[in-house]
């Protein structure tokens, strides 16, 4: 991702037209836009008033049980929904940290974000089955990895597929060499999620509670450790579905 300065002036997710149109042109091309916000710790609770006015109704979990308990939230919005969440991000002080730009062949991996695992966290999680359970980590990155493809039933709309997955990096050209993708993700059920948004619509993804004591998958994933710890979530634009 490349960081912009932080400004609440640029808050306008209701502005949703797209910066890049002079490049979108190639056919059957996936684009998206990704925008990270980050808040104080304190705001993790009040991002469920955000997840609140969107819609649960085009996401399909593994598990919705186990991708709540293990502090994930995620929604989708239209592009008339942009104003009345612009309205309470600003409220709750979320500033803009960064943004990126995913142009892609369909079903291609993207990673949007990554959290540096030293290999010997003990991370506490909640199992398929509802029942708490606790592994220690490979040493790698620990990552939201995203992809997408056209739905084939409705034009404009795209199909997103979203985990929490662990991975290594060095191995890419081996990897390429063997035709295989570059970057070999050992995913995480409890996390994932299918969802539907509309070419101008977006989904939003960030935790669905406060900073827990215990190193969890939504610690990592969404919090910021320092002198000066921040929530952080992620708002993905679709720009074009591909079809």
């Amino acid at each position: 991702m490349n960081p912009q300065t932080p400004d609440t002036e640029t808050l306008k997710i209701g502005d949703l037209k797209d910066q890049y149109a002079d490049i979108q042109n190639a056919e059957n091309l996936m684009s998206f836009r990704v925008l990270t916000f980050t808040a104080v710790p304190d705001v993790a609770g009040r991002l469920n008033e955000l997840f609140e006015l969107l819609s649960e109704e085009e996401v399909r979990a593994v598990s919705k049980e186990a991708f709540r308990a293990n502090g994930f939230s995620i929604g989708v919005g239209s592009f008339e929904d942009g104003p009345k969440i612009t309205q309470k991000m600003t409220r709750i002080g979320a500033v803009r940290t960064g943004q990126s730009r995913l142009m892609f062949p369909p079903q291609t991996q993207e990673t949007l974000s990554r959290t540096p695992l030293q290999g010997t966290e003990i991370v506490h999680y909640s199992t398929l089955a509802g029942e708490p359970s606790t592994a220690t980590s490979l040493q790698g990155f620990l990552s939201w990895v995203f992809s997408a493809k056209p739905d084939p039933r409705f034009r404009g709309m795209a199909q997103i597929k979203l985990f929490p997955a662990l991975w290594q990096p060095g191995m890419e050209s081996i990897h390429i060499a063997m035709g295989k993708p570059p970057i070999d993700y050992k995913s995480i059920p409890e996390g994932q999620v299918l969802a539907r948004v509309e070419e101008g619509g977006f989904l939003l993804l960030g935790p669905a509670r406060s900073i827990p004591e215990e190193t969890t998958l939504d610690k990592l994933l969404f919090f910021l450790p320092g002198r000066r710890p921040r929530v952080q979530f992620f708002v993905v634009i679709c720009d074009s579905a591909g079809n």
